[in-house]
């Protein structure tokens, strides 16, 4: 399977790009990302994007003010050697299906739908 996801440094801006896998539990739309273990939720399908994408900024931004971002994302396996690293890559498909409970019960039991979202650009400085 492919897979999108990354973070790109460019200069002072982030660029995010993550596959998330969409379904439905008790009448909420869940977008989740296996790739940091996040998730957001609506009641649509675009509202779960949007929910999911308030996280993510607050992850980031949370991180960066804290200088936790990278310790957190080597911890979800991604493999960043610094914050100056052009391109910051996420495990692998098979490696997250390896490690990660939720995706795995996701994949076996439930019906999702799996979309690729650009995320809008974040300003890290």
């Amino acid at each position: 399977m492919e897979s999108t996801n990354k973070i790109t440094n460019k200069g002072n801006i982030l660029k995010v790009s993550l596959d998330l896998y969409m379904f439905w539990e008790d009448g909420c739309c869940i977008a989740y990302s296996p790739a940091l273990d996040m998730s957001g939720y609506g009641m649509t399908e675009k509202e779960a994007k949007e929910s999911f994408s308030v996280v993510l900024e607050e992850y980031i931004s949370y991180g960066l003010s804290k200088h936790t971002l990278i310790k957190d994302l080597r911890e979800h396996g991604w493999k960043v050697r610094s914050f100056k690293q052009r391109k910051m890559s996420a495990p692998t498909f098979e490696s997250l299906l390896r490690s990660n409970d939720t995706f795995r019960d996701i994949l076996e039991n439930k019906e999702y739908r799996k979309v690729s979202e650009p995320f809008p650009e974040l300003a890290c400085s």
